[in-house]
């Protein structure tokens, strides 16, 4: 509203007392009184040095005198240095002179706080005349951005509005923590007002080039007198003779560089060099190493990736490569075990032959017994029957044992049938007094030939175990027949072997089977090759019993191991097996039900 009373009232000048004056627009950042005074010696000069103008000055703020120029109402202009520069892009003003041993060009932070640095206004109010203030925010918000780019975010602006001394008046009444003034503001307001401004003081000082004032900015080009587009060359030549040959407070030197204003302007992106719709080819102007770098970067990438996608492909080639071999291996190995089961079933399939063969004269005698009997009886009833002296009830009895000595032979020779015969592995749960009773009907006919008694003391209440039958009654038969054979020489009152089961829960549930025997034993070397294939202590043996033994109770998640008895002489052979799981138990409990 400023601005357009103001231009409304150069506009209605009449044409030839504007023909008659020259007008030079001022900014009255400090109010037009202050303007007016401060530039008063500048207009007398002019006016006594032209004598064939009259110049008169003009006070306005920034957008009225931009409105003005807009108008044609002024003839030349003096403004701060930031403002000039934006003049000079709008209207195409230019320079004449610039004011030499003024107040310097710069910015002063003030406060009545603990303040001392830039940094310390994060997170605090700031009071500015205006954010398009060059001497009063812009000069600070460039120190602020070359400071910290993050600064200016983090600090709350209070804007006061012209003129200036309101700024220090926000300060004072508490509505800011510190301001933003023109630099030699506050020395004036001091010296024109002590009471009230002493209390202000200026933070974040930097050098005043010389100068009386305390700073908190760098230093720029003084005030310039410019000419507007339409001022006559001639006349503004004149007015540049008369400037640079002026004195007193008020001096003016030959237009200077601007060149540090341009850059501050350009670093904060306003002014002449804001930016509106932003073109494709300006962000590659602005951004152009950035650019660059994006893309090595992604170059960079784009290669790194085709690198790794090669090793990865190689490495799959390779991982595939090595699943093939894998597979092979497996399958060889696969191949291998099944050729070392069938090896071994052929193996165990010998060594029960051996045993049966170790055991048959024995075996045949068992047999014999319940022919024997039973050719008695039949005899027997046939010369009753031909005598007529055999009556029906004698018959029946007859017939009776008839038929139970021969289920008593079929019984030894089923059990030796299936203990002979080929066949693969049939895990089950056992109940070990179960599995030592069918045991003892085979090694019982060896153990009575032998002259070898044989005690058992076997719970029925052990829990049951996980067990192939006839492999566990190979092992016992060849842990029997190996303490008949090492009892030979064993006085016949001292032969006996003495087997027990018990309830073993170390190191977890199982069972333990000890078989001792009253023989020679054995010696620490043999007992260190127990069991060990191919080393055996019979003149006969060839060594696999025992060895086949222990692979099989290994086999069944179990140990064996022999050592000398506690008293006397033999040897106590030692197997541990674990109990089946629940699940197994109640399969096992089910079937006995």
């Amino acid at each position: 509203m400023r601005a357009l009373l103001a231009a409304l009232c150069l506009s209605a000048i009449p044409v030839q007392a504007a023909a008659e004056e020259l007008r030079i627009g001022v900014l009255d950042y400090a109010g037009a009184d202050y303007a007016l005074s401060h530039w008063a010696y500048t207009v007398q000069g002019l006016n006594a040095a032209l004598p064939d103008h009259h110049f008169r000055l003009v006070a306005l703020d920034m957008p009225a005198l931009d409105a003005a120029l807009a108008e044609g109402a002024v003839d030349f202009v003096i403004t701060n240095p930031g403002h000039y520069a934006q003049l000079e892009y709008g209207h195409r003003i230019s320079r004449i002179a610039t004011t030499e041993d003024d107040a310097p060009v710069a910015g002063s932070l003030i406060t009545t706080q603990d303040l001392d640095s830039l940094d310390d206004l994060a997170g605090k109010r700031l009071a500015v005349v205006s954010t398009e203030a060059f001497g009063g925010f812009r000069l600070i918000w460039g120190e602020m951005m070359d400071s910290n780019p993050r600064l200016p975010s983090r600090i709350e602006l209070v804007e006061t509005g012209f003129p200036m001394q309101r700024v220090a008046d926000a300060v004072l009444d508490g509505q800011a923590d510190a301001g933003a003034m023109r630099a030699c503001m506050l020395e004036q307001l001091q010296a024109d007002h002590p009471g009230r401004y002493d209390a202000l003081r200026v933070f974040a000082q930097r050098d005043s080039g010389g100068s009386d004032c305390a700073v908190s900015t760098r230093i720029y080009p003084g005030w310039p007198f410019a000419k507007t587009e339409a001022t006559p060359p001639d006349t503004a030549k004149q007015v540049a003779l008369a400037l640079l040959a002026m004195g007193g407070d008020t001096r003016w030197t030959v237009p200077v560089d601007y060149q540090p204003v341009h850059d501050l302007l350009r670093r904060l992106r306003i002014g002449p060099y804001a930016r509106g719709p932003v073109s494709p080819g300006d962000v590659v102007e602005d951004y152009r190493d950035w650019l660059i770098a994006l893309a090595l970067a992604l170059l960079f990438w784009a290669i790194y990736s085709v690198r790794i996608e090669r090793r990865v492909r190689q490495r799959t080639r390779e991982l595939d490569d090595s699943n093939h071999r894998l597979r092979l291996e497996m399958a060889e190995r696969q191949r291998m075990e099944e050729a070392e089961r069938q090896h071994r079933r052929e193996i165990e399939h010998v060594a029960r032959l051996s045993i049966l063969g170790e055991m048959a004269s024995s075996i045949a005698h068992e047999l014999n017994q319940p022919l024997a009997a039973i050719s008695g009886f039949a005899q027997g009833s046939l010369i009753r029957l031909q005598g007529g002296t055999m009556t029906a009830p004698e018959m029946q009895t007859a017939a009776t044992r008839i038929a139970e000595q021969a289920e008593r032979a079929a019984t030894v020779i089923r059990r030796i049938r299936a203990f002979v015969r080929k066949r693969e592995v049939q895990m089950q749960p056992l109940r070990p007094a179960d599995l030592l009773r069918d045991s003892q009907a085979l090694f019982a006919p060896a153990a009575n030939r032998g002259g070898v008694s044989v005690t058992i003391d076997a719970p029925d209440n052990l829990p049951r175990v996980l067990a192939d039958p006839i492999q566990m009654q190979q092992v016992l038969l060849n842990l029997v027949q190996n303490a008949i054979d090492a009892m030979q020489t064993t006085p016949p009152e001292d032969r006996r072997i003495d087997i027990t089961l018990r309830s073993d829960t170390t190191p977890k549930p199982g069972v333990t089977l000890r078989l001792r025997d009253h023989g020679t034993g054995m010696d620490p070397a043999a007992l260190a090759r127990f069991a060990e294939a191919f080393h055996t202590t019979k003149p006969d043996g060839i060594g696999l019993g025992l060895a086949l033994s222990r692979s099989i109770v290994e086999a069944h998640g179990g140990t064996m191991q022999a050592g000398p008895p506690a008293t006397g002489s033999g040897l106590v052979v030692t197997i541990w097996l674990p109990v089946a799981g629940d699940d197994l138990e109640r399969k096992g409990a089910d079937h006995d039900g």
